[in-house]
């Protein structure tokens, strides 16, 4: 039989233990491999799904913005309305009311005098 040596031992148990080592570190890399495959399908479905979505949202945001467009243009033509009508409405307040004063003020004359010519007779 051949004898053995301290250090020959040594080295087996070391090669042994270098061997299950490797084995440990290509079976993590194996599950690390699969992970990472597993993440890149999954980024890869986002993507896909995330594209065209991304699309109807832009064409969303233009469609909005054209109709935003149009709604100023709708209040400012409303405001346009507005003020075309309170001038209106002052030009008629002026005209009407400062007739009307002269003839309250004409009626409140005349019955002053109908009462004077009352009182004198």
């Amino acid at each position: 039989m051949v004898a053995i040596s301290a250090g020959g031992v040594a080295a087996i148990i070391a090669a042994g233990f270098w061997a299950v080592l490797v084995l440990a570190l290509a079976l993590v890399m194996i599950n690390l491999f699969r992970v990472l495959e597993s993440v890149k399908m999954l980024l890869d479905g986002i993507r896909e799904g995330t594209v065209p979505l991304l699309g109807e949202v832009k064409t969303t945001v233009q469609s909005v913005n054209r109709e935003l467009d149009r709604a100023d243009g709708l209040l400012e033509s409303a405001g346009h309305m507005a003020r075309s009508a309170e001038r209106l409405t002052s030009v008629v307040e002026q005209t009407v009311s400062s007739p009307l004063i002269r003839v309250a003020a004409f009626g409140a004359g005349i019955s002053r005098a109908l009462r004077r010519v009352r009182k004198d007779k």
